[in-house]
């Protein structure tokens, strides 16, 4: 339930309308300060307001709609907020099953994000549940895949639609298909932030939409021995080489674990292996996972995080992301993920 998780603290700067516009943002508070404190999403201070009574407000001008902060301290906030800073009046309202135990209303993007934060609770809890089967965990995500594109598609011409098409949809998209969602906006939300990072990202992408030949990594693995993808793809005896993002610290990457093992000790005597690359920055964390899990298949990384040179020839923006490549170098399918991998596989080496 990666992507559930990831719309409950989503935190990306995001773009909009071009003339500046008022807004006022209002909301009470029992903190101690005395100041508190409007940030953008990189943590820069925007504005400050004086806390008077319990109360504090803040007005000004915006000309892009951003992803913003309100908190009483920047170092250890006892009141936070996250919301969208957008022209309008914004109230800030105590709701202790909200992520931050409150949220925003009273602008367009805000109340339909209030909306999406109800709506997609219940969903939530019944994914944390640790008796939920994985049956259900995947009616789940299809439930919320649903609302995620419904909530999309009443919300094209706010942030809030810029935010899940950014953060939510484009993980699933191809290149080609990301670009057709951004031509949809008007030529103003195009020109913004976001969309133009977006649109770069997506020209990057394409370059390993299916069907397109793989790029080569070259980097060390635990010993110290640099392997490139090339020596796997074109080793003799190999047929299908899956290329797997991942890291130690993330729990989706760490749950696919068992499907990857399950599938490489199935089919790796008939050609099929894997190369991963992690996302690790603690080399002991990447080393103890691999030991731990009898990760037995290929495995390299940089240690720097997603500043890992593949991370941008591949346009790797999230993980757990795959690339599933043939022996002639071609990319036949991506985020073959659970029990996906194995029936894929199963089909292209047979039983």
């Amino acid at each position: 339930m990666k992507r559930i998780m990831i719309i409950a603290a989503a935190a990306a700067m995001m773009c909009g309308c071009a003339n500046k516009t008022k807004f006022v943002i209002e909301g009470n508070t029992e903190s101690n300060n005395t100041t508190m404190y409007l940030l953008d999403a990189a943590d820069a201070v925007i504005d400050s307001a004086a806390i008077e009574n319990g109360t504090f407000k803040f007005t000004g001008k915006v000309e892009e709609p951003a992803f913003c902060i309100v908190c009483d301290d920047r170092e250890d906030p006892t009141y936070q907020v996250r919301f969208f800073l957008e022209p309008g009046n914004i109230a800030i309202v105590d709701d202790e099953t909200a992520p931050d135990g409150k949220y925003a209303k009273g602008t367009p993007a805000n109340d339909a994000y209030a909306g999406l934060i109800e709506a997609s609770r219940a969903m939530i809890a019944e994914a944390m549940n640790p008796e939920t089967t994985e049956e259900r965990n995947a009616e789940i995500e299809q439930e919320y895949d649903k609302l995620i594109r419904e909530t999309y598609e009443a919300n094209r011409t706010n942030i809030l639609g810029i935010t899940l098409l950014a953060q939510q949809l484009a993980y699933e998209l191809s290149g080609q298909e990301i670009l057709d969602e951004i031509a949809a906006y008007p030529e103003e939300l195009q020109n913004g932030e976001i969309l133009t990072e977006l649109k770069k990202n997506a020209e990057q992408k394409m370059r390993t939409d299916i069907g397109q030949p793989y790029m080569d990594i070259s980097q060390p693995d635990p010993d110290g021995n640099e392997i490139s993808l090339k020596s796997v793809v074109e080793k003799a005896g190999t047929k299908y080489v899956l290329l797997d993002f991942w890291a130690s610290w993330c729990g989706p990457c760490m749950h696919e674990v068992p499907y990857l093992r399950k599938t490489y000790d199935a089919f790796h005597k008939k050609g099929f292996e894997i190369y991963g690359v992690s996302f690790d920055r603690d080399r002991n964390g990447w080393t103890g996972a691999i030991a731990e899990n009898n990760m037995k298949w290929v495995n390299v990384s940089t240690l720097e995080y997603f500043d890992n040179p593949a991370a941008a020839d591949y346009s790797v923006q999230a993980i757990p992301t795959n690339f599933l490549i043939d022996s002639d170098g071609k990319i036949i399918a991506r985020n073959l993920r659970g029990d996906k991998l194995y029936e894929k596989i199963e089909e292209l080496l047979g039983k």
